[in-house]
Parts: structure tokens; C-alpha cells; sequence
């Protein structure tokens, strides 16, 4: 279009001046509306083959010698050279393909008004013998045409550079507009990423809470329950043991109360160690203090490898919680008087059993339910499945369950 609007004017200027000087203003206005057919055609197709050069050119040379004026040789500054075979090469844009055919031959551009001029003059002298322009006159005229021809293509060469920096700046803007998008919409999927992670980081909190509190406060309430339905029984019989059971409950409440603060507080140590030692005394402690509410019997097997000293804090947990609650679990559901408590340990592996001789009614065909129904049970399994362990539920001459749990050591600063 650029290049269309630029021949347009020049040749708009040529028509005024062959107006006021030539004798054929018919002839040249029919030959400028060709060549305003032939510049119409090139701007479309940016292409330019021989036949339409040719074509121009004689269009060209019969509007110049048609109009009379040396001025009208600056319609030749229009023809262009070397349009090449029309395929863009690799990286190439099409802005920079159009601009370097335009710009392929620009001295041969700036020459051809005043060659023509100069043999075109001769050429009409001959044919029509009009010797009015002198040698001097001519070769003054050749040389204002290259002059006019050397502006024209500074004016174009400016222009063409203008609309390149024009272009380069669109496509940055462009460029920037696509990165600021994309960036948006990185930031967009983190903070997603980020709010699935809290997300995911407070759910899991939440179990470990829900979970400690209903291992730990279930089974002192419930020790605190049978406690004093003991005393109330005894009241009126001795109320020396009815107030010593009464005492009992009490301090359980203060235990689960105890218990409720510890879960729902963020400890400083969340994921430290424990030893091997203190964790199977806390184990001992929940085993006496379950014998002490229900005066029923619980026997202890430990057999842990001398290389086993320390155990994840999370573990102990987890597992004192969950002693608790198949030490209940017994005598709600199966009313077992004798249990046994094993504790196994090798390098990589910390096993945990608790055995009873209840008659509840746990099997395999229910088990699935009780498990989904249970929810004690459920929290055991999703704790023992998530930290990449095994559980094991079997009710064969009394309910037995078997967990296992991965060991991992932690760096303790050279601590025994």
C-alpha cells in the first residue's frame, strides 16, 4: 500500500507538469493510467516479473517522450529489479522479504531517469530532427534527474526505516504483552499450587489432631466412665473404695483434658526423635494405666535390637494413641479380660501387636465395614498406609491387630 500511495504521488505530480507542457495531455494521461494499473498490480502481489517490467517500462518511456518535460524521466525511479524467486528463506518475516526486494538494486534506481532521459532524447531528435536542447542542456537534465532521484530514495530509505522501528516496536509491545500473560499465569498456577499445598498441610494436621484426641481423650473418658460406674456400684457398700475410684476418674479427666491441649498446640519438636527407651515406657505406662482403671490383665513381650535407639517422634504418637485404643477397643466391643502387648523392632522395620481374648465380631467378610464404620480403626489405617507401613486385622480365638511402621533414623547431633 506504501509503495502504491508513493508511486501514486509521484506520478500525480508528473501528470501536472506534462498538463502545462506537453501537446499530447490525452496520450499522457492514458499512459499514466496504465502504469497506475501496472503499480496497483505490483503492490498487491509484491512480485514483479519480466513481462511486467518490460510492460512498465515502455509504458514509462512513451509517457516521458508523450509529456515533453525531462521531469517526466523520474517515472522510470519506479522500476524495480530483482524480485527473486518469491519463497521466504528461514527467519526471514515478510515485512523484511518486501523491504529487501525494494531496497536490492537502489543505485540502478537512481541512474535510469537520467539514462533514459539521455537516450531518449536522442532517440526523438533522430526520429523527428528537433534539435532544440543543446548537449549542455541535456546533460543539466540528467544530472537535476539523478538529484531529484537521490532525494527520492533518501525520502524512501527514511520512510522504510521509520515503519521498521514501527514495526520492531509492535511486535516487543506484542512480545511483552504475550510475557506479562504468561507470567500471570504462571504466578496463577503457584499460588494454586501454594493453596493446595496449605490446604493439603492443614487437612493432614487435622487428622493427626482428630486422631490423638480420639485415641488418647477417647480412652481416658472411657476409663473415667467405667471408673465411676465402679464407684457408684460401691457407694453404698465401701465408700472408702468408691471415693478411691471417684479420685481415679478425676485424675483421668485431667489426663484427657491434658491430652485435648497437646493436640490441638503446634509443638516445637513436630518432626524430632524420640528414644527407643522412653517411647517403651510410655507404652508400659498406658499398659499400667489401663490394668489400674479396668483391673483387668495386660502382659508385655519387647524385643528390640540394641542398634534401634530412637524412633520418629510422629511414630510414638501414632503409636501409644493407637495401643490405647485397641486396649478399649477390647472391652467395648469383645469384652476381653487378658491381652498381651508385643513390641518388635530391627533396623528398618518397628512392629506393634495387640492381642485379646474377646469375642467380638469382627471377620473378613465385615471387616472392610468395620473398618469404614470404625473410626479408630479407619485413622490407624490411613495413618499406617500414608507413612508407607502394613496393618493387619485378624479375629481368630480373639482379636488381634499387627502394625508396622518404617524406621527412619535422623541426624541427632551426636546424641546417644
Amino acid at each position: 500500500m506504501i509503495r502504491f500511495l508513493w508511486a501514486m504521488l509521484l506520478e500525480a505530480g508528473l501528470l501536472l507538469i506534462a498538463v502545462f507542457h506537453s501537446e499530447h495531455v490525452m496520450g499522457c494521461l492514458l499512459c499514466g493510467a496504465a502504469l497506475i494499473v501496472v503499480f496497483q498490480l505490483q503492490s498487491l502481489t509484491e512480485e514483479q516479473s519480466r513481462s511486467s517490467l518490460v510492460v512498465q517500462g515502455i509504458l514509462s518511456l512513451l509517457f516521458s517522450l508523450l509529456a515533453g518535460h525531462f521531469a517526466a524521466y523520474l517515472i522510470f525511479y519506479e522500476m524495480r529489479f530483482g524480485t527473486g524467486d518469491g519463497r521466504m528463506q528461514e527467519g526471514e518475516t515478510p515485512e523484511g522479504q518486501c523491504r529487501e526486494r525494494r531496497e536490492r538494486y537502489p543505485l540502478l534506481r537512481v541512474v535510469l531517469p537520467g539514462v533514459f532521459c539521455f537516450f531518449g532524447t536522442l532517440l526523438y531528435r533522430r526520429i523527428t530532427g528537433n534539435v532544440e536542447e543543446t548537449m549542455p542542456e541535456l546533460l543539466w537534465h540528467v544530472l537535476l534527474l539523478t538529484v531529484c532521484a537521490v532525494i527520492f530514495l533518501g525520502i524512501e530509505f527514511t520512510l522504510s526505516h521509520y515503519l521498521k522501528m514501527q514495526w520492531e516496536s509492535a511486535v516487543a509491545v506484542r512480545g511483552a504483552a504475550v510475557n506479562e500473560l504468561y507470567e500471570k499465569k504462571l504466578n496463577q498456577e503457584l499460588r494454586m499450587k501454594n493453596y493446595l499445598a496449605e490446604r493439603n498441610a492443614r487437612m493432614e494436621e487435622r487428622e493427626t489432631i482428630s486422631r490423638n484426641i480420639h485415641n488418647s481423650v477417647g480412652h481416658t473418658i472411657t476409663a473415667a466412665v467405667m471408673t465411676l460406674d465402679a464407684a457408684e456400684l460401691l457407694v453404698d457398700v465401701d465408700a472408702g473404695k468408691a471415693k478411691e475410684r471417684m479420685v481415679t476418674a478425676k485424675e483421668r479427666m485431667k489426663e484427657g483434658l491434658s491430652a485435648i491441649r497437646l493436640a490441638v498446640r503446634v509443638l516445637d519438636k513436630e518432626n524430632g526423635t524420640v528414644r527407643m527407651e522412653d517411647f517403651l515406657s510410655e507404652l508400659v505406662a498406658v499398659a499400667d494405666n489401663f490394668v489400674m482403671d479396668t483391673e483387668l490383665t495386660v502382659k508385655t513381650d519387647v524385643d528390640v535390637i540394641p542398634e534401634v535407639q530412637s524412633l520418629p517422634k510422629e511414630h510414638t504418637e501414632f503409636l501409644t494413641g493407637a495401643v490405647q485404643e485397641l486396649l478399649t477397643n477390647g472391652v467395648k466391643h469383645g469384652n476381653a479380660t487378658r491381652f498381651l502387648l508385643s513390641v518388635r523392632a530391627d533396623s528398618a522395620h518397628l512392629l506393634v501387636s495387640v492381642n485379646d481374648n474377646g469375642t467380638g465380631d469382627f471377620s473378613e467378610e465385615n471387616k472392610e465395614r468395620k473398618i469404614r464404620e470404625g473410626f479408630g480403626l479407619k485413622k490407624i489405617v490411613s495413618y499406617v498406609k500414608k507413612c508407607g507401613g502394613d496393618v493387619k486385622f485378624t479375629n481368630e480365638n480373639g482379636f488381634c491387630a499387627v502394625l508396622t511402621v518404617p524406621l527412619y533414623q535422623e541426624e541427632t547431633d551426636g546424641e546417644d
